[in-house]
């Protein structure tokens, strides 16, 4: 009797709607989900937070939460679909030895980088697994052919991993020399005898460091990750997101040649001025004018590209899913 009654009372929950949420598997689902990325996002943070490059990655976990919802409305689906399989995907053994394998590899990965954090090999092992297990989890209760609906926001994750640090360096290097070899050809055609020897510049004997702050490696990532995120939010084809993330690492070079080009000409018509001064100044306006320029070339790409609303895919590969 007492048993009918709960099963009444159960009953009767469900039809009000008053079922606890975290009895759904749903919520599983995403817990899990938040656990995952919450500790890979919190690997990724003293790299946001050194002042250098990659400050941008604060807002990438409010980004990936938002692009990966509007994605996940997108794709076909009905709301029966999900806590089935859900629940049959947690009671299958292969699912707990894959879970104990990626925390266990996690583990051993955020002990590494809790240790040096400045080693990016570690953070893209971790990245890798945090991705590929999403990935195996979505295709199972999705559809294997409704995973290219979330590459965006794999595209945005990977962006805020520092990029590895030969390749950093590399990067620096062929900036800087392109920042000093347009400065140079730029104030001799004004007039300006102005002369190099490697990464400085000299003009009527006042010397201009283009060293790693000047190189443009700065706006050259913001740009590249500023160029990618509109894109995604203008919903751009895939030939307007490529142009505009081209046009985007074009205008950094030469807002960024443009104020190497000030800065000579300003240290050769003030040569007593604070160049300290007048040098993070200049950063900052060149930084706005690049990004104002990022802005306005995605609108109109909006207006003139064919925008990208998903194209989700057929429902036949519900069947994939069940299998």
């Amino acid at each position: 009797m007492m048993k009918t009654a709960e099963t009444q009372s159960a009953q009767a929950n469900v039809e009000s709607g008053t079922v606890r949420w975290w009895r759904e598997p749903q919520a599983a689902f995403w817990g899990f989900l938040a656990l995952l990325w919450g500790q890979f996002f919190w690997a990724l943070y003293p790299s946001w937070m050194d002042g250098t490059y990659y400050d941008y990655g604060l807002i990438v976990p409010f980004l990936s939460v938002y692009f990966f919802m509007t994605r996940w409305k997108e794709i076909p689906r009905t709301p029966d679909q999900m806590a089935p399989r859900i629940e049959q995907s947690g009671r299958h053994p292969l699912t707990w030895i894959a879970l104990l394998l990626v925390v266990a590899v996690t583990t051993l990965l955020r002990l590494i980088e809790s240790v040096d954090t400045g080693w990016r090999l570690p953070l893209y092992l971790h990245g890798g697994i945090v991705m590929l297990t999403t990935a195996l989890f979505l295709a199972r209760l999705l559809g294997w052919s409704n995973l290219a609906a979330f590459w965006s926001v794999a595209g945005l994750v990977v962006l805020a991993i520092p990029l590895p640090s030969g390749v950093e360096s590399s990067l620096i290097h062929q900036l800087t020399a392109g920042v000093v070899d347009v400065s140079v050809f730029a104030n001799r055609m004004a007039g300006l005898p102005v002369m190099n020897s490697g990464e400085t510049l000299f003009v009527n004997g006042v010397p201009l460091q283009v060293s790693e702050g000047c190189s443009g490696i700065r706006s050259f990532q913001s740009s590249l990750f500023a160029g990618f995120v509109l894109g995604e939010f203008m919903r751009l084809g895939l030939l307007g997101r490529g142009a505009l993330v081209i046009l985007s690492l074009v205008t950094a070079f030469l807002m960024n040649c443009l104020r190497v080009i000030f800065l000579v000409q300003y240290a050769a018509g003030h040569p007593e001025a604070d160049l300290d001064h007048i040098h993070d100044q200049s950063g900052y306006v060149s930084l706005t004018l690049t990004f104002g320029v990022i802005v306005g070339l995605a609108y109109l790409l909006g207006r003139s590209g064919v925008p990208d609303h998903g194209n989700p895919p057929a429902r036949q590969e519900e069947s994939e899913a069940d299998a």
